[in-house]
């Protein structure tokens, strides 16, 4: 059994993304935020109100951005490692997987703020 330490560069690079995503998430916050009041006050579908709630979830899905990025770059790190080395060695493939748990936490709770505006605006 390969049993090294998870390897320094695989390391370096899934810690960068996880940063990455962390950080879009001030912006996602601020940007949901606007969008969730917006949909909070909106009139009837079709109406300026409700457009101006539809925009601000359209910018609240763009602020997801780092969250998506840095998903689909673990998932290519992982697919790289396997390509180029017929294989991940056991540790890189724990890093891979807490790397890609947290980022997917991230991603199922800016999702789900989503899903909730979408209904409050009845998409």
């Amino acid at each position: 059994m390969n049993s090294r330490p998870e390897a320094p560069a695989i390391a370096s690079r899934l810690a960068a993304l996880v940063a990455e995503a962390r950080a879009g998430e001030a912006g996602f916050d601020s940007a949901a935020s606007q969008a969730e009041r917006l949909a909070g006050t909106a009139g009837p579908r079709q109406s300026e109100s409700w457009i101006a709630a539809q925009e601000a979830l359209t910018a609240a899905i763009a602020a997801r951005r780092a969250t998506t990025q840095a998903i689909s770059d673990i998932d290519g790190l992982a697919a790289s490692a396997l390509q180029m080395q017929r294989g991940i060695a056991p540790n890189d493939l724990a890093a891979i997987k807490r790397a890609g748990a947290e980022v997917g936490g991230i991603d199922e709770r800016q999702a789900e703020r989503i899903r909730a505006i979408q209904r409050r605006l009845g998409l």
